[in-house]
């Protein structure tokens, strides 16, 4: 159990330096990254909360009928 957290936290901390690498030598390429991973996130939570509506209308119209 011990070696599975030190694994994860070598891998935490690798992947940490790694991306501070890449965000100093390409800080656009990584801004643009990150703006596109908001726009899709905030995408996906609005296709949620529009399908958990419809769903919940839908089992609402069941139950009412």
């Amino acid at each position: 159990m011990i070696k599975i957290l030190a694994i994860l936290a070598g891998g935490v901390f690798v992947g940490a330096v790694g991306v501070e690498i890449v965000r100093r030598k390409y800080p656009r390429a990584l801004d643009n990254l990150y703006a596109k991973t908001r726009k899709t996130a905030a995408e996906a939570k609005e296709a949620f909360k529009n399908g958990y509506a419809n769903a919940t209308r839908a089992k609402a119209a069941q139950v009412s009928t």
